[in-house]
């Protein structure tokens, strides 16, 4: 209450700790008849109150405390307190305990504190739980804090799946180095001295394709071309596009590597493509046959528009593989001048090479845009040395 003074507890004569409340009983000044003022002051010891005197009011602290059931309640809550006063003598400050409960050690090792408003006695009261602070949300927060730490693993991993599964269908797409440059916003131009391009297609395939259904056709050329794939990846050379029963593959552009090397790698893997095509059955059991050619030379590869980019080959060689599949035969492969001569020089493998000659015994044929040229059958190949490095996998990863 206002103007209510507390102190204590104190320890009187009788030996019980006592809390002591007092209030000024102020009375107005009072004049006389004769004009004289009478002051209703108080002295004690000397020093002059402005007060005619006190009320006091004397508590037994111990039955307070035991009245207010203040130990009660903290063990109910299963809590442990401290309360203490702070007595400011000469300057100095000295802290009492006033009040604590039977395990209030516990307080020390973080707790909460509060100032309280007692008048002139400085009191602050900590508080602890027995077992620490728990919040309420405690048992519903950790298994959810659980299972979202679950979800979130699972999320990424999927995230770090996708990524791979993406950057190994791009490597399929394209060379890293290309792949590396459309990150970067740059434009993709590449320029390779030698590389060896290969065509394929089946033999008889548009009276082929009228005879089926559509998707019998999808799934037969699905089927081979799975397989030739697998092949591809063999030999490391990569697979450029097809386009319809066409096959379309380079050398030397996903790995740089020399003409010779490039050659024999693409000539390897037409002969496999070969033999993989006599084993291949269709669904109603008909085989079927592809021809093939093969040149090599210069070539200028880049990536073509936004939507949907298409890494693909330029320049004369490319027409020339074309024209080396278009005249050849049934179930063989045709290759270049330029090739046979890199074949001539292949590190690892002798070709069987044979000259081709046109339907008069003549040496060559007559080949469009080219005029004569002197091509070459190929029919198979033995390995004369272990070969210095393997061509699997030739690119992994894109962070170079």
């Amino acid at each position: 209450a206002d103007g209510v003074v507390t102190a204590g507890p104190l320890k009187l004569i009788q030996g019980e700790d006592t809390f002591i409340a007092r209030l000024a009983i102020n009375m107005e000044d009072e004049t006389l008849p004769d004009g004289t003022v009478l002051k209703h002051r108080m002295v004690v010891d000397g020093v002059e109150y402005p007060c005619w005197g006190f009320a006091v009011v004397l508590l037994n602290w111990a039955l307070l405390k035991e009245e207010s059931k203040i130990y009660d309640e903290f063990e109910a809550e299963k809590m442990q307190f401290r309360l203490t006063r702070t007595d400011v003598k000469g300057g100095k400050e000295k802290v009492v305990i006033i009040a604590e409960s039977a395990n209030s050690q516990i307080v020390e090792d973080g707790n909460v504190t509060l100032s309280l408003d007692t008048g002139d006695n400085g009191w602050t009261i900590a508080v602890a739980y027995d077992d620490g602070f728990a919040p309420n949300y405690k048992v519903w927060a950790y298994p959810l804090i659980i299972f979202g730490s679950i979800a979130f693993t699972l999320l990424l991993m999927l995230i770090l799946v996708s990524k791979a599964e993406h950057e190994r269908l791009l490597l399929n797409l394209m060379p890293r180095r290309a792949i590396n440059k459309l990150r970067k916003g740059e434009v993709v131009v590449d320029r390779f001295s030698m590389v060896t391009i290969f065509f394929s297609d089946i033999v008889g395939y548009t009276k082929m394709s009228a005879e089926m259904t559509p998707m019998e056709v999808m799934q037969m050329l699905n089927s081979l071309y799975s397989r030739i794939d697998q092949l591809a990846k063999k030999h490391g050379v990569m697979k450029i596009e097809t386009i319809g029963d066409a096959y379309i593959a380079v050398a030397g552009v996903k790995t740089k590597c020399t003409g010779p090397e490039a050659a024999e790698r693409m000539t390897l893997f037409a002969l496999d493509a070969m033999d993989a095509v006599r084993q291949f059955e269709s669904e109603d059991g008909s085989s079927i046959a592809i021809r093939a050619g093969l040149a090599s030379g210069p070539v200028v590869a880049g990536v073509v528009g936004s939507s949907l980019p298409k890494y693909t080959l330029f320049g004369d060689t490319v027409n020339f593989a074309a024209r080396m599949e278009q005249t050849s035969k049934k179930m063989m492969i045709q290759v270049s001048p330029t090739t046979q001569r890199m074949l001539l020089d292949a590190p690892t493998h002798d070709f069987a090479l044979e000259d081709r000659r046109d339907d008069s015994g003549e040496l060559g044929i007559e080949v469009k845009g080219k005029g004569r040229q002197y091509t070459s059958w190929v029919h198979s190949a033995n390995l004369t040395k272990k070969p210095q490095t393997a061509p699997e996998d030739p690119e992994k990863g894109l962070g170079r």
